[in-house]
């Protein structure tokens, strides 16, 4: 059976943890994998891989990570995707390997795997992905201090940065443009410290189980705070009684035969690892006059606590001038920039192979161009579908969606006013910091889902009559009910909350369980209808007077945002049929502090515009009754009209084919 575009028969869930949420083992999957790269690390190998299918027409990225410890596992792992219907051409494939195990483990790689394999420079590698997530990923730089997670437009002001990569040890990079790079600074105290400190200390051997210690643990029982050496604050150096003077130096200060908690003990080191790494880092940007500095690597692991410390150890030292920045696939820099490296080695471009643009990226550096500059770190080529999400680990505050690669590359709209000061954003409502907002809409689209399976049932959908049709909708509205769910308890798991985000989500479940567009003969029916009364329309648009001619036309464009089947409450009536033009109109509210009706119909009578671009929404009454005679008004004045529409079904808009 299909279940989206991912065969799920015999499928299991594999419940072996390693750090990474369970994956679902899909043994008779049949997307072609196409390319993989892995970078092995001391503690975790990580694993991107591309493929092709149904669902995604351009290729998607998946992520998977294992512990080095297991990486036959990886091995194996990998193995699987090449034994899978692989691409048509006749290349053979190619391993993508970086990090230090990708030396250490190279003959067995080759051993186990019988392929090239192709090893990248580790630091060109982190860079490399580093520089694509920031460009291509929407959300993906975030803030975080006291439970508050702030997404950044990172790409705006680019190079210079600073990479401190946290894996068993700490790397630190200077990063001043494309492939300009450099090593400055590190230390051995890292991910790997922790890890083996905590295991001597505790003989927990699991690193999640690691930082699951530290969540109730109390670092004050076993560390040395400055209220135990001053009673107090010590304000004129600006030291509070709670920060910490000396890292376990409780331990011998307040009692020596007391037998201390692992949880305190857990929480004491990864304050004391956190620290020292967040104060190395500053020490070099203030150095090198850096102000951007992200932490990365599979140490962070999405974990609250790890965050807040780096956050505050950056705040602290360099008060508060200068922001830890992190990375919702902070885990998968060297594996995501092996991925490209190796892209760039093919004899196509990289926007021709993978939707990246290097002419525009080119032009990043150029100062004439600062409005570009923003403009580009806008522009996606992929799209992160949340419809199968995962977690780096079981507490991450985020949570990674594989990437969808579009089709064709995507270009920014030119005429949009978007610039540092004034930058454009799609949304009318931002959710992400409005409680009540989010509990609305979210309330909102499930019911909306809910009475999808009524409207199914009672033939209103008449693509989901059959039984296959109909089960495949009921496994989206549970897909998307779960997800909706979980947005309620961690609104911002998926990137910033909107209601065009939760929109879109919708539209990737539909997609993922095999419904391209469930109201397509909805949509058919009701531009049929909508055409046979379109002559009658604009003969009485046509006897109108022109004072009363495009305010009417106006009125009709807005009236028919009503005709929209994503709104619940007229669902009843659109079912029914019972809600035509006139009567859509005629529920309208004008309220005076948004309408500027008035205005544009006087500047439309005295002005002609050269070229205008209509963006589409519903089908039926909407675009035939409301935009196509307002378009007809331009075209008439000697206007160039652009009609622009979805290029994927959603709900009953009318698509770029369809029109």
């Amino acid at each position: 059976m299909m279940f989206g575009s991912i065969n799920s028969s015999g499928a299991i869930i594999d419940v072996t943890r390693h750090g990474e949420a369970s994956d679902i083992l899909l043994p008779n999957q049949i997307d072609r994998v196409q390319k993989v790269a892995v970078d092995i690390g001391g503690s975790l190998a990580k694993v991107v891989y591309l493929t092709s299918g149904p669902r995604s027409q351009g290729g998607r990225l998946h992520f998977a990570a294992f512990e080095t410890d297991n990486v036959e596992k990886c091995v194996s792992f990998i193995r699987t995707l090449l034994d899978s219907p692989s691409d048509t051409s006749e290349n053979e494939p190619v391993i993508m390997a970086t990090g230090g195990g990708a030396h250490r483990f190279r003959d067995l790689l080759n051993k186990e795997l019988g392929v090239e394999i192709r090893v990248e420079d580790e630091m060109e590698s982190l860079t490399a992905g580093l520089n694509f997530l920031i460009r291509e990923v929407a959300d993906e730089v975030f803030t975080y201090s006291e439970d508050t997670m702030q997404f950044v437009d990172a790409a705006a002001d680019m190079f210079p940065y600073m990479l401190v990569n946290i894996g068993s040890g700490v790397s630190i990079l200077k990063v001043t443009g494309d492939d300009e790079f450099e090593r400055i600074s590190g230390t051995s105290l890292g991910g790997g410290t922790l890890w083996g400190l905590l295991n001597l200390l505790t003989g927990v051997r699991s690193f999640d189980a690691m930082l699951e210690m530290t969540k109730t643990g109390d670092n004050a029982k076993v560390d040395m705070m400055v209220g135990d050496i001053y009673g107090t604050n010590y304000g004129r150096i600006g030291l509070k009684a709670s920060n910490i003077a000396s890292s376990m130096g409780g331990v011998y200060r307040k009692t020596l035969d007391k037998h201390f908690d692992d949880s305190d003990v857990a929480r004491s080191i990864l304050y004391m690892v956190s620290n020292n790494i967040g104060q190395i880092a500053y020490l070099n940007a203030q150095l090198h006059g850096i102000r951007h500095i992200y932490f990365g690597g599979y140490f962070i692991r999405g974990h609250p606590l790890t965050m807040h410390t780096l956050s505050y150890a950056i705040n602290f030292w360099s008060k508060g001038e200068m922001r830890a920045l992190f990375l919702r696939h902070e885990g998968f820099l060297g594996a995501t920039g092996a991925f490209f490296i190796g892209e760039r080695a093919k004899p196509a471009t990289p926007d021709v192979a993978l939707g990246v643009a290097p002419d525009v990226s080119q032009t990043l550096n150029e100062d004439k161009a600062p409005d570009v500059r923003r403009t580009r770190g806008r522009t996606y080529s992929f799209t992160e579908n949340f419809s199968i999400a995962g977690a780096i680990a079981d507490d991450a505050i985020g949570s990674l969606g594989m990437l969808d690669r579009e089709p064709s590359k995507l270009e920014p709209l030119a005429q949009l006013v978007n610039t540092a000061k004034c930058p454009y954003t799609p949304d009318t409502v931002d959710l992400t910091h409005e409680p009540r907002q989010q509990e609305y809409w979210i309330s909102a689209m499930q019911r909306n889902t809910n009475g999808l399976l009524d409207l199914a049932d009672s033939g209103a959908l008449p693509g989901c009559s059959d039984p296959e049709s109909r089960h495949r909708l009921s496994r989206f509205v549970s897909l998307y009910l779960t997800h909706l769910h979980k947005l309620q308890h961690r609104p911002l798991s998926y990137g910033a909350m909107s209601v065009r985000a939760l929109l879109g989500l919708r539209e990737q479940c539909l997609h993922e369980v095999g419904l391209e567009d469930i109201f397509a003969g909805v949509k058919k029916h009701e531009t049929d209808e909508a055409l046979n009364a379109l002559p009658a329309l604009l003969h009485e648009i046509d006897a109108m007077n022109e004072c009363d001619r495009p305010r009417v036309l106006l009125q009709n464009v807005l009236a028919g945002n009503m005709f929209d089947w994503g709104a619940t409450q007229l669902r009843g009536a659109l079912a029914e049929g019972s809600l035509d033009l006139d009567k859509a109109r005629d529920q309208i509210t004008w309220r005076p502090e948004f309408d500027n009706g008035a205005d544009f119909v006087a500047r439309i009578q005295q002005h002609t515009y050269s070229q205008a671009v209509v963006f589409v929404d519903n089908s039926g009454a909407d675009v035939c009754l409301g935009v196509l005679p307002f378009v007809r008004f331009l075209l008439q004045q000697n206007t160039r009209v652009v009609l622009a529409a979805n290029s994927r079904p959603a709900l009953n808009d009318v698509t770029d084919r369809e029109l």
